[in-house]
């Protein structure tokens, strides 16, 4: 069973509910597809939006995830086609976390960095 926590983009998030990652979790559809149905969704977080800190708040946001046991990240669909950091985001974060790097909408993007 995954413990899962979801962290989507600010500026997306205002005016975007969440319910495509949700739709696809609930349905085990897109990259929820090969988890089991005891699977769970613990935690639910934004970025702080665009600033030089965004590496580092992400880190901070992902370090309290861990501590109410979620072991599997995935970044939003929107920070994947939209954060400049997303590669660093995905090459940080999988040193504590199985990371994917996407929730709905299409096939994750490759990590620049480990090609």
């Amino acid at each position: 069973m995954k413990k899962i926590g979801i962290i989507n983009c600010f500026e997306v998030s205002k005016r975007c509910s969440g319910s495509g990652c949700f739709k696809a979790f609930n349905n085990r559809a897109a990259s929820f597809e090969n988890y089991d149905k005891e699977s769970q969704m613990l935690s639910f977080v934004h970025c702080n939006g665009c600033s030089e800190n965004s590496i580092d708040q992400v880190i901070s946001r992902a370090e309290r995830m861990k501590e109410i046991g979620v072991d599997t990240i995935h970044l939003s669909s929107c920070i994947r086609s939209k954060c400049p950091w997303y590669d660093e985001f995905l090459s940080t974060l999988s040193k504590n976390f199985e990371v994917i790097g996407y929730t709905h909408g299409g096939k994750e993007r490759k990590n620049k960095n480990a090609e």
